[in-house]
């Protein structure tokens, strides 16, 4: 008797399906905050309750992934926003002269009257109003060290690598002076 196995059938390959609205939507408010997938799940329309879990699962999924991605290069390419760009600005604000937005008397100017990466610098600033005459009194940078961190990290010169060095080269002749030492009652 001649016994045949049968060879399991493979499921026919199927077409990856095109993202629902929701998932879609969901993308879309992905790429406005990408720290917060459970955010961008509510605003997609997904239950409070699930939203969590669901955003989870649809980060786990390549098609959202892969539409992710691309939303993500559509917006670099439209804001004109690479790499080079990034380090330029970076590199903009390191070079930015104080003196650029003080006057003679070591006054700050009127905010109009500073040069663009010193304005585009600014993470806070204190206005008063004397007499109806608008000042700045106080004026808070964006912080310089680490924006030149962020141009060490940006061209790998690993400047701000913590570094460790291990002098591990003893010598034989180390090791029988410390042996002779201890044999003689020596510390």
């Amino acid at each position: 008797m001649i016994m045949t196995t049968k060879k399991p059938r493979k499921p026919p390959a199927r077409k990856p399906t095109p993202l629902n609205a929701q998932m879609e939507r969901f993308c879309q408010e992905y790429i406005k905050a990408p720290d917060n997938q459970t955010n961008a799940a509510l605003a997609a329309g997904y239950a409070e309750g699930s939203a969590c879990k669901r955003a989870s699962q649809l980060m786990k999924d390549h098609r959202v992934i892969d539409r992710i991605a691309q939303l993500m290069q559509q917006r670099n390419k439209r804001k004109k926003l690479d790499a080079d760009s990034v380090l330029e600005r970076l590199v903009n604000m390191l070079d930015a002269d104080i003196a650029d937005i003080l006057t003679n008397t070591g006054d700050i100017k009127p905010i109009k009257d500073w040069p663009a990466v010193w304005r585009k610098s600014i993470n806070a600033f204190e206005i008063a109003v004397i007499d109806e005459k608008v000042t700045v009194k106080k004026v808070k940078l964006l912080d310089k060290l680490r924006v030149l961190e962020m141009v060490g990290k940006h061209v790998d010169v690993n400047a701000f690598r913590e570094r460790f060095q291990v002098d591990i080269n003893i010598s034989l002749a180390d090791k029988m002076a410390a042996a002779r030492k201890r044999a003689t009652g020596g510390e």
